[in-house]
């Protein structure tokens, strides 16, 4: 056997050995790493294997054996097909590898299918004709060798495109593997067309091979470290991702809390080191729990996307923003040369928050409330900047809302108040302090009491009686309104039906709605729940709304008080004339009784503006047919004023101030006091 012939052997044996371990190895990687193209190219390089093996042994067998041979022509008919196979699933594995997802199982099949039997047709005609081998055997290397040629270069190109192209070592040495195999395949197709030039070369022509086991190697090595690189490389994502959700938020993608006071921790450093100034400015939006209640969560989450991404865009390139949770943000500017600069800031944000957002086809205006904290004058650490910035934003709110504070001392003792009385209001209902008091309502021209408003008092334990004013809008806040509302509802409820069955049939119940319980779904359920409960008749309850609630709302707000109305509660305005209502506007809501405030009744009859007012609120309800209160008469000629315009009814400390059940009751059953107080007053009212 001739050295150029011992030296193919060798060469395409060694090929195939190494072809098997790089299937083998591609295996076990497609069972480690799941990748579409792991699996061609694993089919690729068996065969690979099978033609290089196949086709040694063929070789090995035409020193003896004609073409023709059953066992030499299965032999290369093995080698041609495998030859071909292993050129089309590269390609597949390489499509798979640029589009970055598996290819339908069916187009496959259908190609390898079409593949097997060109590869069979060729090795057929091969050895048809022996006498015409030398023609047919350079058609079929020539044929084998540039399509091999293409695979490979294509392989290279589509590497380079493929998404996520790394930088890393591996994508590189697999691109310069197939570049190398698919020069190799042109520089064999070379000197393979001529046969004078495979004769004088021909044991250069064979020791190539051994070049290619290298590239194979190489190739194999590339694949192993790239899928490790990138494995790594999504190790290094997913800790990336990790940490981003853990310092964070991940509805407007700020910095959280953590994270912000870590970043705080460091400006104080370098302020600490370079003597110079940091401030934090606490947000808190205002009124946001109404527009999350009425709009819905998923608006809530809009609304608090843009105001973080204005806020973003409001401050300087060194400050930090954060989103401390719910509706609360808070801003670091690492460097500032005095309070001003803070106020400037503060003032430009609380400017870009207030411009309108639209919000599901609705335009909302919201504002913000903002504390500042100043280091080193009013804290030293990070907890105590953003405790005391925390503590300047309630004395904002407390203000009047839509403010800018700086934090001083007693503010901090204000807030750490709030969150006592907060921590003691979430037990008030359990522990039985809540009590109800009484104001009779009182018709104008005979003096009958036709109803009692409940108002709610809380028996604090350190503090005492605390009125609504302390404590309902911390209740609002923090939920708490809902049971307690519930119970104000069943108490006031029953108490009036029991006042009812002794005699006091013409009673009614007024009780006030809060916000929270008119945007609750199960409203209607619950009043008329309690109303079972305590046998009230419906048309002898009154729920009470305020105005600037009334013509906030609509939708579920709407629909629950037409409902209640429909099964026959009745439905009250309380101090009309505080908000900005509009006849139009009123004429929507199912109302029975419009209250006027006592804001406008204390300067009746001396204040002509007062008197005014008054009077059109009385003649506003005449005109759409329904009942009106004053509420807060202390004086006879409040009264008289009243009596003259024909308001129905009036309630005030005239007759009595707001008083426990028991007091109430002495007051509703004592026939001599209610005729006397009457006549008293009715006589004071003609003199």
């Amino acid at each position: 056997m001739a050295l150029s012939t011992v030296l193919s052997v060798a060469g395409l044996f060694a090929q195939s050995g190494v072809a098997v371990l790089i299937a083998f190895v591609l295996g076990g990687l497609l069972r480690r790493y799941w990748r579409p193209f792991l699996r061609h190219w694993t089919w690729s390089w068996l065969a690979l294997a099978v033609h290089t093996g196949a086709g040694a042994s063929a070789i090995m067998l035409g020193t003896f054996r004609p073409i023709n041979d059953p066992l030499r022509f299965s032999l290369a008919l093995a080698a041609g097909i495998a030859g071909y196979l292993q050129i089309a699933w590269l390609l597949l594995g390489t499509a798979e590898l640029a589009s970055a997802r598996a290819l339908p199982p069916r187009t496959t099949k259908w190609i390898i299918a079409a593949v097997t039997v060109f590869g069979a047709v060729l090795v057929t005609a091969y050895a048809w004709d022996p006498t015409r081998t030398e023609l047919l055997f350079t058609l079929r290397v020539t044929v084998r060798r540039c399509a091999a040629a293409i695979a490979f270069l294509v392989g290279g190109v589509a590497i380079t495109r493929a998404p996520r192209i790394a930088r890393g070592i591996g994508r590189r040495v697999v691109m310069v593997s197939f570049f190398g195999l698919g020069a190799q395949q042109l520089h064999f197709l070379a000197l393979l067309v001529a046969p004078a030039i495979r004769t004088r070369y021909s044991v250069y022509l064979a020791s190539l091979g051994f070049v290619d086991v290298v590239l194979y190697v190489s190739l194999a090595m590339g694949l192993v470290i790239w899928l490790l690189e990138e494995e790594r490389q999504a190790t290094m994502d997913a800790a990336a991702r990790i940490e981003r959700i853990a310092y964070h938020d991940s509805l407007t993608g700020l910095p959280n809390r953590q994270l912000f006071l870590n970043q705080l921790g460091m400006a104080l450093h370098h302020a600490r080191r370079n003597d110079t100034m940091a401030a934090v400015l606490f947000l808190d939006l205002d009124r946001f729990k109404i527009v999350n209640d009425s709009l819905g969560h998923a608006a809530g989450d809009t609304l608090l996307q843009t105001i973080a991404e204005r806020i973003k865009q409001t401050v300087r390139g060194e400050d930090s923003v954060t989103r401390l949770g719910g509706d609360e943000f808070a801003v670091l500017a690492s460097e500032v040369y005095g309070p001003e600069d803070a106020v400037l800031l503060a003032e430009r944000i609380i400017t870009a928050v207030k411009r309108p957002i639209v919000v599901d086809g609705q335009e909302l205006f919201v504002t913000t409330s903002l504390g500042i904290s100043l280091y080193p004058a009013d804290a030293q650490d990070p907890e105590g900047l953003l405790k005391t910035a925390d503590a300047a934003m309630y004395r904002a709110k407390s203000q009047g809302r839509d403010l800018v504070e700086r934090y001083v001392p007693e503010v901090g003792d204000a807030a750490l108040e709030r969150l006592g009385l907060e921590s003691n209001l979430q037990r008030a209902l359990e522990l039985d302090q809540l009590e109800l008091y009484y104001q009779p309502i009182v018709q104008s021209h005979t003096g009958l009491v036709t109803g009692v408003e409940a108002l709610l008092r809380w028996n604090h334990p350190q503090r005492g009686l605390l009125l609504p004013a302390e404590f309902i809008s911390l209740a609002e806040a923090t939920g708490a309104i809902v049971p307690m509302g519930d119970w104000v509802l069943r108490t006031a409820c029953a108490q009036v039906q029991e006042w009812r069955s002794r005699g006091q049939t013409q009673l009614r119940a007024a009780v006030n709605l809060s916000v929270r319980q008119l945007q609750t779904p199960e409203l209607v359920d619950r009043v008329e729940a309690i109303l079972i409960e305590t046998g009230l008749p419906p048309e002898f309850l009154e729920l009470e709304i305020t105005e600037s609630i009334a013509m906030r709302f609509s939708g579920r707000a709407v629909d629950n008080l037409r409902l209640l109305k429909a099964k026959g509660v009745r439905v009250s305005i309380d101090d009309l004339g505080t908000g900005y209502s509009s006849l139009s506007a009123l004429r929507l809501f199912p109302i029975d009784s419009l209250k006027i405030d006592r804001s406008f009744v204390q300067g009746v009859p001396d204040n002509t503006d007062d008197s005014a007012i008054a009077a059109a609120v009385i003649t506003l309800g005449l005109t759409l047919g329904v009942n009106v209160i004053a509420e807060g008469i202390e004086r006879p000629e409040q009264l008289a004023f009243f009596v003259e315009q024909r308001c129905a009814e009036w309630q005030g400390y005239l007759l009595v101030r707001p008083v426990t059940a028991i007091e109430c009751e002495k007051l509703l059953f004592s026939t001599a006091r209610i005729s006397g107080r009457h006549h008293a007053i009715a006589e004071r009212v003609a003199s």
